[in-house]
């Protein structure tokens, strides 16, 4: 958990909150509470502060809804004369549901001290970084529901009609029952504040969640053999079989130990108890320690693994980085005037996007009508298009104050070019005056730009020494070509740009296909058009390095364009579109793609039919080793979403290093059939329950729900029909999914039936990813979240929630048992586990040993969990009855199977 920085708890600091002007200077302390869970401020004035309650106004902001915290006069503030003097005391908070739907919460400090406002707001930003990357369990989502009552009155104190009013809003979920007993535990009667502990926390939401005859409470009965508690031995043994992942024989995932359990209660102050109480079994799985789905250690960046060449990662990148528009749907972001009349660029999006952690974004820039004016952003001219311009000055200074706020590695501007020479030598200007050092301007000693002659073997730097460092990407004038005035595109050409060839045809896909069919021709061929790119001008050439845009050779095929670049002696990138790629698997220049990324780097966009922003799903590009595949960050989707679970890991630092067999060069993939240095698994996923999803205040989330479940993981095949009917989807080919049935809510917990779903023979267990969405009664998604398989928990685990937009919706959650196994076929399961753990195995062929022994002996006790490991086809989704916990197959007795063949021979 977070610690707070003393200059965020001590509220030295005296601030007045600026709304339309300085008229009315109500003074407030601003201040983080301790856990930390949110900012809050108190006005001075008692009857201000009364005033402010009656109005409902909110005087706390929750620290994972801040996105930034700013020091200094905000960027679009006209201050009058008699305000100059408050410029640089400015505190401005940036908080909201989504990044395209923000608020601006301003500040301005009264005290002359520009030092200690500077380091609370960097303070205050770093906090905020940190609890946004931590994973915390239920308890802690609980206790921070409450935390705006418990500390505006400087305390951590609350009332039964507090909790209510948090936790039961429409008064529909709960009895009056529950509500006496929550009374009576927190001792009202005197209309006092009571003081709350984790351990009166526990007994509440036993109390909200209806614990007894509850699923949890059916879990614990079987770990303590129906009795009222359990012992420590037998909680320990339940942990080490149900809550240990055994993969890799202990080597990467250590056991609970006997004394960690221990310390763990003593910690929480439970270490009088000599056994495991129903509150200890809830604590414990409540926790931040033991009951999240996700591990925080497999999650943390690895600088050891950020010294590789730099074309060997995965690198978070966005495009039309500008764009923050409005569309038919909430969730999108529109490009297009003609549809709704309204859509725009904004300086906004760039520090978003680099607060997100982007690490490549992208400027479309254009010549100012000005012609003594510098050069702006838009979407470009077209007879579609319909855009403002933003100057790209303002963009750089945005740029540079946010570019490495949460992130020290190198930042990549892609930039798409229609300068004339005059505006390029202008932009060439700006990047210098602007980033100053920050701008990488030419190579590395040790990395020189030129390979040698024919060989092809670039020697990229690594993020770790180019740390603090911004790119360009443009084309770069070559000294062995003549530099020419052509537009040339610097994509790879593709023959045919067919609309309906996406590799998944989703729902925003298929009403995308239908705005854009109501396009006139005009307009469609317009929008379709590949606008051309300028080439460099000298002093644009000369700050290009390591990312030079690859300019592809006109009337030739793909392929033979994929090898000229992996065969080039410069450091290149390759752009394409989607459908270029998609074309390329189906056909026969799979291999050429590989090659070209693993020698150098390639960059994937949306197509050009995508007029409502939709995404394609990045999973196949990954597959392909593309390192850098941008999608519209703005737009809330799945695949959004996926592309936020694949960066969440290392650090969110942006740069993700690709598997062993995306950057070996003599390692060859044959796609969706093969994969080298993999071990295949078997995950089954049953969900139990949801907890509090009414805490996400919506009246239409609540009552009834469904939850699906899906699972991206490398597809069994491209197959020919594909082409053929490339209307049809095929994204069963790349994911698995499965829905549980709806349930009525009761209390705070919804309470699904009980089905195991099998995902049978994963293959890529570090870039395979499950996803849960949870659906309202008219199917709507309201929450989600996507686990990594890598980083999962194995076990009984509480998932928490997220909204479409990927913010926390805590303490809103799932109860689910992960079980992660290797995946055998039946004829080679006996070598497969004497390979996976020969101590147990050791151990269970001596216990077969004994029974053929003494068969009629009683040796019920044997337990044959130890290896789980099953049989299972090609992977798909399969439903299997409950089984117990952690057994998939778990065999018959010998000495209950031997009885019933000699009965049975008895018979005949």
């Amino acid at each position: 958990m977070s610690k707070v920085p003393d200059v965020l708890k001590d509220a030295k600091l005296i601030f007045f909150k600026y709304e339309e002007n300085f008229t009315s200077r109500n003074s407030v302390r601003l201040q983080v509470d301790p856990t930390p869970y949110i900012l809050f401020w108190r006005y001075k004035d008692y009857k201000v502060f009364n005033t402010k309650e009656l109005a409902h106004e909110k005087n706390y902001i929750y620290l994972e809804r801040i996105y930034d915290v700013r020091v200094g006069k905000p960027t679009d503030f006209e201050l009058g004369a008699h305000e100059k003097g408050f410029e640089r005391n400015f505190l401005t908070i940036v908080s909201g549901t989504s990044i395209t739907n923000l608020k601006f919460t301003h500040f301005v400090c009264l005290e002359k001290d520009e030092k200690r406002l500077h380091e609370f707001g960097s303070s205050l930003f770093d906090t905020v970084q940190r609890v946004r990357k931590e994973e915390h369990g239920l308890l802690y989502h609980f206790r921070k529901k409450l935390a705006p009552k418990m500390y505006a009155a400087f305390t951590q104190r609350c009332l039964e009609e507090d909790i209510m009013r948090v936790y039961d809003k429409h008064k529909k979920n709960s009895t009056k029952t529950e509500w006496t007993a929550v009374g009576k535990l927190l001792s009202v009667n005197s209309r006092k504040n009571v003081e709350i502990d984790d351990q009166k926390l526990i007994r509440i939401i036993m109390i909200l969640t209806k614990f007894e005859g509850s699923r949890l409470e059916a879990i614990f009965r079987k770990i303590s053999e129906d009795e009222p508690v359990a012992t420590k031995l037998e909680f320990g043994e339940w942990l080490r079989k149900n809550q240990h992942d055994h993969r890799l024989n202990d080597a990467r995932f250590n056991q609970v130990s006997d004394r960690k359990i221990s310390s763990i209660l003593e910690a929480w102050q439970y270490s009088g108890d000599s056994a495991i109480t129903p509150q200890i079994f809830t604590h414990w799985m409540a926790s931040d320690e033991a009951g999240v789905a996700i591990s925080a250690q497999r999650m943390k960046l690895d600088v050891a693994s950020m010294r590789e060449p730099i074309n060997r990662y995965f690198i978070d990148s966005s495009h039309n980085t500008y764009c923050s528009g409005i569309s038919f749907k909430k969730s999108t972001s529109n490009q297009l005037v003609y549809a709704i009349g309204h859509c725009s660029a904004d300086v906004e999006m760039y520090r978003q996007a680099l607060l997100c952690g982007c690490r490549c974004v992208e400027l479309d820039v254009w010549d100012n009508k000005d012609k003594e004016g510098d050069p702006v952003i838009t979407h470009g001219p077209t007879a579609v298009m319909g855009m403002n311009e933003i100057g790209l000055k303002e963009v750089c200074e945005a740029i540079k104050e946010c570019a490495f706020k949460t992130t020290p590695y190198p930042l990549i501007l892609s930039i798409e070019n229609h300068l004339g020479r005059k505006q390029q030598e202008k932009m060439v200007q700006i990047f210098h005056h602007v980033f100053g050092d920050l701008l990488l301007t030419g190579p590395l000693p040790d990395y020189p730009l030129y390979a040698r002659e024919g060989s092809g073997d670039i020697k990229y730097p690594s993020p770790e020494l180019l740390k603090y460092k911004i790119l360009i990407k443009a084309k770069k004038k070559r000294f062995d070509k003549q530099e020419s005035r052509s537009r040339e595109d610097s994509s790879i050409d593709l023959q045919v740009n067919q609309i309906g060839s996406s590799i998944d045809l989703t729902e925003d896909e298929a009403i995308e296909n239908e705005r854009f069919n109501e396009l006139t021709e005009e307009q469609k061929a317009a929008q379709m058009l590949q606008l051309p790119e300028e080439s460099s001008c000298s002093e644009l050439s000369e700050i290009i390095n390591y990312m030079q845009a690859f300019e592809s050779s006109r009337g030739v095929s793909t392929a033979i364009n994929l090898e000229n670049a992996t065969i080039d002696t410069v450091p290149c990138i390759v752009s394409a579109d989607e459908n270029t790629v998609w074309n390329c698997l189906r056909g026969s220049s799979v291999e050429k793609i590989q090659n070209l990324n693993k020698s150098k780097i390639m960059r994937i966009y949306p197509k050009a039919s995508r007029i409502y922003s939709t995404n394609y799903n990045p999973m196949i590009h990954w597959l392909t080793g593309a390192q850098m595949v941008a999608l519209n960050i703005q737009t809330n989707c799945s695949n959004t979403q996926l592309n936020y679970a694949m960066f969440e890991r290392n650090g969110a630092c942006g740069y993700v290093r690709k598997p062993d067999w995306l950057r070996m060069r003599d390692v060859q993939l044959k796609p969706f059939l093969s994969i080298p240095f993999t071990i295949a698994y078997t995950v089954e996923v049953e969900i139990i329950a949801a907890y509090f999803l009414s805490a996400m205040d919506s009246d239409k989330y609540r009552r009834r729900s469904t939850v699906s479940v899906r699972l991206f993981d490398v597809p069994d095949q491209i197959s020919k029909e594909d082409i053929s009917s490339p209307s049809i989807s095929t994204s069963s080919k790349f994911e698995t999914s499965c829905r549980r049935r709806t349930r009525e809510e009761t209390s705070f917990v919804t309470n699904y039936e009980r089905h195991v779903y099998s995902f049978d023979k994963v293959m890529l267990n570090d870039l395979s990813f499950l996803q849960f969405n949870v659906h309202n009664e008219s199917g709507s998604v309201f929450a989600q979240r996507i686990l990594h398989i890598d980083t999962m928990n194995n076990g009984y685990r509480f998932i928490t929630l997220r909204t479409p937009s990927n913010q926390c919706a805590g303490p809103a959650c799932l109860l689910v048992r992960f079980d992660l196994f290797m995946h055998s076929d039946r004829k080679n399961l006996h070598d497969h586990k004497q390979m996976y753990n020969p101590h147990a195995f050791e151990k269970e062929s001596d216990k077969w040993e004994r029974r053929f022994s003494n068969p009629f002996a009683d040796l019920d006790g044997f337990d044959g969990n130890e290896f789980l490991l099953v049989e299972g086809t090609r992977r798909g989704s399969v439903e299997h009855a409950p089984t117990t916990p952690t057994t998939p197959t778990k065999p018959m007795s010998f000495g209950k199977e031997l009885l019933e063949k000699i009965s049975f021979w008895k018979k005949k």
